[in-house]
């Protein structure tokens, strides 16, 4: 609560939060249930919960709320539950890709729900309705989607979005195929957020002189396959991934300068830019817990004074937002680019070599 202001002047419009609910001892991440119903006690209390959402609200800032239906902690009291033996699947490892293997083996040794089962389905699915009811949150980012039936979350989006019908609904389906992620789609979830684009992203800038098409093919990709590609979220850094950071250091690239081109291209790229806490200092971290630490308030203002003048820019220019996109030139790593809305268009040019470069734009 006291740290909105500090978003709402970067010009973030909406947060999404690490699980809220009571976790077991040591789940500082959110993703060990132990309660769908109650808050962890080192966030807060739902009251103060309820305050966040209400000063949010204010600020026009939405909160969003990290949701998770595919696993519980080990110590929820259900796996103890004599009664409640067939909530869970079978315990055993996830050995391949298929449906079978994906959506019934234990991921991480968590023990994996049972949606089938007609009471899960239901108790998770008024569990999600309660959140929204009680707390008048806006969306869900869906966890572990890949892992739970399609038919689970055709029927969980129509029931979530009777609440509230403006809800939005982001999944993670974890794959490197766009197909693949696009086919969830029909389920009614809203976007997706999106990991071939993240693994293209950090090819390209990771270091210099490295070609930028790959971000426009997965753009066409997106148009081709999505009903809205708009509404997926972009992003660079995730609390599943080692920092972006990391890899600049690695490569012996100073962070202030270079993470200023990826931001630049997810702030000027179709789709919702997402921004890991902790890039506005360009904060280090290899695999999770690193990837994970305490946000230091205490830092350079160069990165967060720069996403701050993305996010008015973006603001201000409607075509930055819905435009369509096309390719102007690339030449090993050179890019220029123009998003065109109506009748406005505006011309980005990202220079990811080693190089000065000089871009000759037509007007035409």
């Amino acid at each position: 609560i006291e740290k909105l202001d500090y978003l709402k002047d970067m010009g973030f419009t909406a947060v999404w939060l690490t699980p809220v609910f009571d976790n077991s001892e040591k789940g500082y991440h959110g993703y060990w249930i132990q309660d769908f119903y109650q808050t962890e006690e080192h966030f807060g209390t739902i009251e103060e919960f309820k305050q966040l959402v209400d000063e949010a609200h204010k600020r026009d800032i939405k909160i969003i709320l990290d949701f998770v239906v595919n696993h519980v902690s080990p110590s929820h009291p259900w796996v103890e539950d004599s009664e409640k033996m067939d909530w869970f699947h079978d315990k055993k490892p996830i050995l391949g890709e298929t449906p079978e293997q994906l959506e019934n083996g234990w991921l991480y040794d968590l023990p994996d729900l049972a949606q089938e089962n007609p009471n899960v389905k239901q108790y998770l699915i008024e569990a999600a309705k309660w959140w929204i009811e009680e707390t008048d949150i806006d969306g869900f980012r869906l966890d572990t989607v890949k892992h739970v039936p399609q038919s689970f979350w055709t029927e969980f989006t129509k029931e979530v979005k009777s609440v509230k019908d403006d809800f939005y609904l982001i999944g993670e389906v974890w794959s490197k195929d766009p197909r693949f992620i696009a086919s969830y789609q029909e389920t009614g979830m809203d976007g997706f957020v999106d990991y071939p684009l993240f693994d293209h992203l950090r090819n390209a800038f990771a270091k210099y002189d490295q070609s930028l098409e790959w971000l426009f093919v997965q753009w066409d990709r997106n148009k081709s396959l999505y009903e809205d590609p708009y509404l997926n979220g972009n992003f660079i850094d995730n609390h599943d991934n080692p920092r972006f950071t990391q890899e600049i250091v690695q490569n012996k690239l100073f962070p202030g300068t270079r993470w200023k081109l990826p931001l630049t291209y997810l702030y000027t790229a179709p789709g919702i830019p997402i921004i890991y806490y902790g890039t506005e200092i360009a904060m280090n971290g290899g695999d999770d817990p690193d990837n994970r630490q305490m946000m230091s308030f205490r830092a350079d203002p160069e990165l967060i004074d720069y996403i701050t003048e993305l996010s008015a820019i973006r603001s201000q220019f409607p075509s930055l937002r819905r435009g369509d996109m096309e390719l102007l030139s690339e030449d090993e790593g050179m890019a220029v680019y123009k998003r065109t809305y109506e009748d406005e268009t505006t011309v980005i040019a990202i220079n990811n070599t080693s190089g000065t470069k000089t871009a000759v734009i037509d007007g035409s």
